[in-house]
């Protein structure tokens, strides 16, 4: 083997029960050793299965995954034992990733608005442009299950007359950094090849520039300095408007692994009583903070170092900051002038806390 370096509900039911499942077993880093050293073999394949090494299609955390495929189908995708980013784990999002490539979409029905479709259904289909009154809302009455099939053919009649009649720049298209290379390469063909449309966007780009921008900015670079084993090294852990425990269950179990084994003191910064804050309260409650602030993690993060500034100077590396840093006597400045935890308090919302 070459190795290369479905409802939302069902969804969290089974996040649940696989998390819930693995703290209860000991099924995370370092609790079983057989999980960190036992390699990937295909082994237990029938000699007619091809074996390959992939990465999970799915969120950014990139664990290791091990495909087989039979007369070319997918027959098996499980956790890579050997892979230095999950340890053969995977949440369930991982483990059904090939499910979807199977299903007929075509057999399936889409939900289309109650009065685009009543437009739809008249002779000649009324109005091609027809913007329905119902814009905005989402309740289930506005809505009507009709077959795929017939969905897709007023969606094309649309298309199609919106090119014609405002040219191919007026129809958007907004991707997804979860594609795949053939998935993008097929919208641009279709977009700038059918349509004569430029007008592309993709959520890998929006989320990116202001990321990007500021990377370079802080670190002089365009990818922050760090990497997985950091999670197993820290002292303390910070997630900001990261729910990882549904969102990157990968994460959440390392860094809950090395909670229970260190007691490490955990903060979450966010609105919502979310699962990763519930998770590190069954750990260790004592040392699980919870920050509840309806916006501005920069104002929180400014009091912080205000605090750091004023009442521990001592914890400050200054020899770091004036050989490696600019601008850092305007920021400290600023930060003492302008970010006491009673100054942002009003524009932080949320409960008060010492």
């Amino acid at each position: 083997m070459k190795r290369f370096k479905t409802t939302r509900r069902n969804f969290l039911k089974g996040s649940a029960f696989i998390t819930s499942s693995a703290a209860g077993t000991g099924l995370l880093v370092g609790a079983n050793p057989e999980l960190e050293a036992a390699p990937a073999s295909p082994q237990d394949a029938a000699k007619d299965r091809k074996t390959a090494l992939a990465q999970c299609p799915y969120c950014g955390v990139g664990c290791g995954t091990v495909i087989q495929t039979e007369n070319g189908k997918i027959v098996s995708m499980r956790p890579d034992k050997d892979h230095p980013t999950n340890y053969g784990l995977q949440c369930i999002k991982g483990l059904t990733a090939a499910e979807p490539i199977y299903v007929d979409r075509l057999e399936g029905d889409s939900y289309v608005r109650k009065d685009v479709w009543a437009e739809w259904k008249k002779p000649d289909h009324g109005d091609l442009g027809y913007v329905t009154k119902t814009k905005g809302s989402f309740d289930d009455e506005h809505f009507v299950r009709v077959p795929y099939k017939e969905a897709s053919v007023m969606v094309a009649h649309k298309i199609a007359h919106f090119a014609k009649e405002f040219g191919g720049n007026s129809i958007a298209l907004y991707g997804s950094g979860q594609l795949t290379m053939e998935g993008q390469y097929l919208e641009n063909l279709f977009m700038k090849g059918v349509l004569g449309s430029n007008t592309i966007e993709a959520n890998a780009r929006m989320c990116m520039t202001s990321a990007v921008t500021g990377y370079f900015a802080t670190l002089g670079s365009d990818t922050p300095p760090l990497a997985y084993d950091d999670i197993e090294m820290c002292d303390m852990l910070m997630h900001f408007g990261h729910n990882a425990r549904e969102s990157h269950p990968i994460i959440f179990w390392r860094a809950a692994d090395h909670k229970k084994k260190n007691d490490i003191p955990t903060v979450v910064v966010d609105p919502r009583r979310t699962g990763t804050v519930m998770g590190y309260e069954d750990i260790n409650p004592k040392n699980t903070v919870h920050v509840p602030i309806l916006n501005g993690d920069i104002s929180f993060l400014n009091s912080l170092a205000h605090v750091l500034l004023k009442e521990h100077p001592d914890v400050i590396d200054w020899d770091f900051l004036k050989e490696h840093t600019a601008g850092w006597k305007e920021y400290t400045d600023g930060v003492l002038r302008d970010y006491s935890p009673e100054q942002v308090q009003d524009r932080m919302g949320g409960p008060n806390h010492d």
